[in-house]
């Protein structure tokens, strides 16, 4: 780990009050950023992510703000512009699962997983794109092994999930000529409390006899590995890297 790879660099993470969102800020903070920041829409958590951060001598800024919603997202864009005129790295991370066959998934439960999982990018990179446009930088979305595969109950995660890693390569295909890189990450099982919905019918044992079972290395992923993928990916070190999907599973669509 480089503690200067973000020197200098105003960072933005979505859906950072938790899991894989915390980490990544974690891991932007610790390797020099001028300041993360934590957006959630849970102000308990994103306090608590910029607490964490600061107690460590790092700079963090906590916004609170559903990025659904168009008006909380433009609301961030005003803040973010006064506060510091450009926006460097962005790493769109709010997303929503619920578990369902299609034949009971409700028009609004499918609708609501878009809105969290897919809707935010396209608001939120439409709002900050122009902040990065001046110096460049680059944007990693969170997106899912399970966007590269069909699971079983999960219609609406599952196209959502695919849908974020093509929008990340249109992205990729509109913006790198303006030196603005984007490609996505792509995990795998991780115990963060988000596959909870999915897991709420097994035990601990269960859940881990079913990972050591599913994927080849045996385990769930760290939510600081994930992070570490979201950093590569957001330096200088993947320069020449965009419209990718990067896949962290652990061997699990590999074996599918």
């Amino acid at each position: 780990m480089s503690p200067e790879r973000f020197a200098g660099k105003v960072v933005v993470v979505t859906g950072a009050g938790h899991g894989i969102g915390r980490a990544s800020a974690d891991r932007f903070s610790d390797e020099g950023a001028e300041e993360v920041v934590v957006v959630d829409v849970n102000a308990d958590w994103a306090n608590e992510t910029a607490q964490l951060i600061g107690d460590r001598g790092c700079r963090a800024h906590p916004v609170v703000a559903d990025v659904a919603d168009e008006q909380a997202v433009e609301s961030v864009r005003r803040e973010l512009t006064a506060r510091h005129g450009r926006v460097d790295i962005l790493h769109n991370n709010a997303g929503r699962l619920r578990s369902s066959s299609i034949t009971d998934l409700s028009a609004e439960e499918w609708d609501l997983t878009f809105a969290v999982n897919v809707r935010s990018m396209f608001l939120v990179c439409r709002a900050l794109i122009p902040l990065m446009r001046p110096a460049g930088g680059a944007i990693v979305n969170t997106a899912s092994s399970s966007g590269l595969v069909g699971e079983a109950a999960t219609p609406a995660y599952n196209a959502s999930k695919a849908a974020i890693i093509n929008l990340t390569r249109q992205l990729a295909a509109d913006y790198s000529r303006e030196r603005i890189r984007v490609n996505c990450v792509c995990p795998g099982w991780v115990p963060t409390g988000f596959n909870d919905p999915v897991l709420s019918h097994m035990s601990d044992a269960e859940v881990a006899d079913m990972v050591t079972a599913m994927v080849p290395i045996g385990r769930q992923a760290t939510p600081a590995e994930i992070a570490a993928a979201v950093a590569f990916l957001a330096s200088d070190d993947a320069s020449y890297i965009a419209g990718h999907a990067l896949v962290v599973d652990g061997g699990l669509t590999a074996v599918r």
